[in-house]
């Protein structure tokens, strides 16, 4: 086991949640559309500097009580470059969709991101973060960033 000078331990199962700021466009969009954004993942420990997991990426926006959406549903990395520090880089490809007025489409989605954790307790850590995510299918192609702040529990 690493002593607590060689930086912060991740081992066992995790989870995050997080929430945040988003951005919205697509290929035939005029303007990007602001809104709120979150995320889910959970996943196990595969060493210091890899974690595997399945997550969510989302984007919402009411206009008139009409919701628009856009997610992914993805398979998983998170990698720390650096054993001592917490910086990371995350990434997976799984399912997307973009919603609205009823309507849905799914196909390919990706996300791409970066973090930082900051340890407040013994299994408790603060993740600033940045991810963007996309989705294309056949009729839609449609991407969205956000900003945010999560918790993770080791």
């Amino acid at each position: 086991m690493p002593s607590d000078d060689e930086g912060p331990r991740r081992e066992g199962a995790w989870f995050n949640i997080g929430f945040g700021f988003g951005s919205l466009g697509c290929e035939d969009c005029a303007v990007r559309d602001t809104g709120g954004s979150g995320g889910l993942a959970v996943g196990g420990t595969l060493n210091q500097h890899v974690l595997l997991g399945i997550g969510t990426t989302g984007f919402v926006r009411s206009y008139d009580g009409d919701l628009l959406s856009a997610g992914t549903l993805d398979g998983r990395v998170r990698v720390y470059p650096s054993r001592r520090s917490g910086f990371f880089l995350n990434g997976g490809v799984g399912l997307g969709s973009l919603s609205y007025l009823g309507e849905s489409e799914f196909g390919l989605g990706a996300m791409l991101g970066l973090g930082w954790d900051i340890r407040v307790g013994r299994n408790v850590i603060v993740t600033p973060f940045w991810n963007g995510s996309a989705m294309q299918n056949s009729n839609v192609d449609a991407n969205f960033g956000q900003f945010g702040v999560g918790i993770t529990i080791h």
